[in-house]
């Protein structure tokens, strides 16, 4: 292993919880020294290694007049105009989507940016497509078009450039429920998932939702579709997991690929069941509750009137992802 360079003390200083990105041919030599190693269902992330961490103190102990310019370091040169508006508005919102033509807020009239400030920000490394469920093979952004979020690094720009307090995304998804609402004939649509489901149990879990972060990151776990949000229209089902037509662990794996949970926080509020089948793809999965469901609405009951239990609950996901990365 060659010793590591001042550019790649940088690096691997201005990690973001573990994550790792800079110079494809800076990269390429961490990995090859196994100092930084990829992740991540495409492998497109990378994450220091502990050789990595151990290689970056022994550098400060050997360096300690320049350890202070790595934070000097840190600061990313700034995009031109549009390439950072694009970051900075991508950061403020709760999906950190960096929004362009074909994505759903160009119809709302929120901020978007053309095709090639959207290609730009992708080519520093600052944003990122998601896989798509029905994608067999890995695909880049310039293949599918489809929407981009913001990476690791996209995220430290904003910090350190929109002086942002942006980190990994709050993901809450919650169990669907056997009461559904019947839909009259003029809503040929159905309902918003958000309001298909009727039961208390369920209403319960997504009150404690609302409290836990944005709608935007709310998802429900249903046996049929899998992972929905809230806005999408779906009609009244009857299936259960375990039946012929549920969702299984390996089509979930595809819905939690293309919400890119491998890079947020998650809680989960629901059962075992639903729990098991989300845990393959998201071994980060944080599932606080515990008991029946009786169990299960009181504590949803104390998490929406609690502040300090919500905070607790995220520091655990939040450790849950951390020892994850550090694997």
């Amino acid at each position: 292993m060659s010793p590591l360079s001042s550019t790649g003390a940088r690096i691997l200083d201005g990690n973001d919880n573990g994550i790792v990105s800079g110079h494809a041919a800076a990269m390429a030599r961490l990995e090859a020294d196994g100092l930084v190693a990829r992740h991540g269902p495409d492998g497109g992330t990378q994450r220091m290694t502990e050789a990595g961490r151990a290689a970056l103190d022994e550098w400060r102990q050997r360096n300690p007049d320049r350890t202070a310019q790595l934070v000097h370091s840190r600061v990313p040169t700034k995009l031109p105009v549009k390439q950072h508006e694009a970051v900075l508005t991508a950061a403020a919102r709760p999906d950190q989507l960096v929004a362009g033509r074909d994505d759903r807020v160009y119809a709302k009239g929120e901020p978007w940016f053309n095709e090639r400030t959207l290609a730009a920000v992708h080519r520093a490394g600052y944003a990122d497509s998601h896989p798509a469920p029905f994608h067999r093979e890995p695909c880049t952004w310039e293949q599918t078009g489809g929407p981009m979020y913001l990476t690791a690094a996209g995220r430290e720009y904003a910090r350190l450039r929109g002086n942002i307090d942006v980190h990994r995304r709050k993901v809450v998804i919650i169990a669907c429920g056997a009461e559904k609402r019947p839909v009259p004939e003029e809503r040929r649509n159905g309902w918003p998932a958000g309001k298909l489901y009727t039961g208390q149990y369920h209403q319960s879990l997504r009150r404690a939702a609302d409290a836990l972060t944005d709608q935007a990151l709310i998802f429900v776990a249903s046996a049929l579709h899998g992972l929905v949000p809230l806005d999408r229209p779906l009609h009244p089902y009857d299936v259960t997991l375990g039946d012929e037509k549920a969702i299984t662990a390996e089509k979930m794996s595809g819905h939690t690929a293309g919400l890119g949970l491998f890079d947020a926080d998650v809680i989960f509020l629901g059962g075992r069941d639903y729990a098991a089948l989300l845990a393959p793809s998201v071994p980060h999965l944080l599932a606080p509750l515990v008991g029946g469901m009786g169990a299960h609405r009181g504590q949803c009951r104390q998490a929406r009137q609690d502040s300090a239990l919500r905070d607790a609950w995220w520091k655990r996901a939040s450790a849950l992802h951390e020892k994850r990365l550090a694997r």
